[in-house]
């Protein structure tokens, strides 16, 4: 009889592994989760599982079983990862559910005989979560309206293919009496949860992201929280896993223009051919970013980059900490916002000393034998492009460590290949895992690029180790998100 309390709450324990891979998945479990079943945990799981039946067989003590149930399980939940786990009121509802469906399997049957099954019991909870969680997304989402709606916050969407964050981010530095999220909040649940924290006594503009994997998306958000004002920063072949073609991020993206009011006001990057083209979109009031405007890129180093800045006849120099190709580009977007605002541009020029450097994009900084470049949210070619154009500016060694481009769909070996080539021309050595190695293999053998293929981010740093020394410091990249669920 204590064989059906323990026994459930040991496999409890030892689902661990299974809930931080399909919260690192973001609860999505076609985005990575089933990648466990080829890992370490899952081998042990299975070996488990034999254990059990042959306990059963040879009628061997169940506390055998049993002990290495507990061993397995504080293994597995003491290694260090990347994305630390987060015991959120969604993960403890689904641990609930978990438990309870264990205790139930241990009265209808042996309990140890589900070991392996752990990953699929966990999304049967996640399944039976699924009517509570959209409960509580709905009343967090309409508390979020009605706060905005009863505040005196215009809102400015920012959207694109690329640069969204970046984008984001500098114009609320930019802008006075402005506020936005951290990091790359994009979601109806997560803007939700932004807006409901925040104190807008002294905001008048709400910088929001809107992100989409699917037409109608953008559309949905505007609905929501309804922006005045927006930016589009460009459009490109993106989550084609999801948006299945170009053309359907292309409508997508449009959605922006098409849904801002009439004596509203959408900046267009002029710099983007397709985002440029959505002149004509809806009803709102659209500008090139480039119209009374320009700005010049002077110098890019590893401090920094300076700009030239030109408005009505006056040129300014700008410091920013960014080194990126398009940081020209993207403070131009903001300038041209801040204008249309009614901020003017000596304002704006002096504000340009609060932009600090986007986390996870191009984001550099000095270790002891080399430069870190950060740019582990690009996940899309033209921004590789647009990184390995900046990386050529600098005469210094190169190494990379890269996964390449998820969420490609059909083109997912194209796109690789090509991401493989820029890469290989930008850079002296190239260290490769993920399931896209073979077609960044294929790429990077097409230019003079060293190319190491590795099983893992710990391998592929320890691997790079060897090319950071020498009397001038040298660049070890980062290029695409490298999470713990390869």
């Amino acid at each position: 009889m204590p064989y059906l309390i323990i026994e459930p709450f040991l496999l409890w324990f030892l689902s661990y592994d299974c809930f931080r891979r399909l919260q690192n998945a973001d609860y999505r479990p076609a985005r990575g989760y089933f990648r466990l079943l080829y890992s370490p945990y899952f081998i042990a799981l299975a070996l488990l599982q034999v254990l059990s039946v042959l306990v059963q067989i040879y009628a061997l003590p169940r506390y055998v079983t049993d002990i290495c149930c507990a061993v397995i399980g504080v293994v597995f939940a003491c290694i260090p990862h990347k994305v630390r786990f987060k015991f959120t009121k969604r993960v403890i509802r689904m641990l609930c559910v978990q438990l309870a469906l264990l205790i139930g399997i241990s009265f209808a049957s042996i309990i140890t005989y589900a070991v392996a099954a752990l990953p699929f019991i966990t999304l049967v909870s996640l399944v039976f979560c699924l009517p509570t969680d959209f409960a509580v997304a709905r009343y967090y989402i309409r508390k979020a309206r009605h706060k905005l709606e009863n505040s005196n916050v215009t809102v400015i969407a920012v959207t694109g293919s690329y640069g969204k964050t970046s984008v984001k981010d500098m114009l609320c530095s930019l802008l006075d009496d402005s506020a936005c999220a951290s990091g790359s909040c994009n979601t109806p649940l997560g803007i939700a949860a932004y807006i409901n924290k925040t104190d807008f006594y002294y905001v008048k503009y709400l910088v929001l992201e809107f992100g989409a994997r699917k037409r109608g998306d953008i559309a949905e958000l505007c609905r929501l929280y309804k922006p005045k004002y927006g930016i589009i920063t460009g459009v490109c072949a993106q989550h084609l896993s999801t948006f299945k073609s170009l053309e359907n991020v292309i409508a997508a993206k449009r959605e922006l223009a098409e849904y801002l009011p009439e004596n509203g006001v959408c900046v267009l990057n002029y710099a983007d051919e397709i985002a440029a083209g959505f002149v004509n979109a809806g009803k709102c009031c659209k500008q090139l970013s480039n119209v009374d405007v320009s700005v010049q890129t002077n110098k890019i180093t590893v401090d920094g980059t300076e700009l030239s800045v030109s408005y009505r006849k006056t040129v300014k120099s700008v410091r920013l900490p960014q080194i990126t190709a398009y940081t020209a580009d993207t403070f131009l977007m903001c300038l041209k916002m801040c204008l249309t605002l009614g901020q003017s541009f000596t304002k704006t020029l002096q504000r340009a000393v609060n932009v600090r450097q986007t986390p996870h994009r191009m984001e550099i900084a000095k270790a002891q034998n080399c430069y870190i470049i950060d740019d582990g949210y690009n996940g899309n070619i033209v921004g590789v492009t647009s990184m390995a154009k900046t990386l050529n500016l600098f005469d210094r060694h190169k190494t990379v460590i890269t996964q390449g481009l998820v969420e490609c769909g059909n083109k997912r070996k194209e796109l690789n290949v090509q991401c493989g080539r820029i890469l290989g021309e930008a850079c002296d050595v190239a260290i490769v895992l993920g399931a896209n190695a073979k077609f960044l293999e294929e790429g990077l053998k097409q230019t003079d690029c060293t190319v190491f293929r590795v099983k893992s981010l710990k391998q592929a740093v320890a691997q790079a180790q060897g090319y950071l020394n020498g009397p001038d410091k040298s660049i070890l990249l980062f290029q695409n998100d490298l999470p713990d669920n390869l």
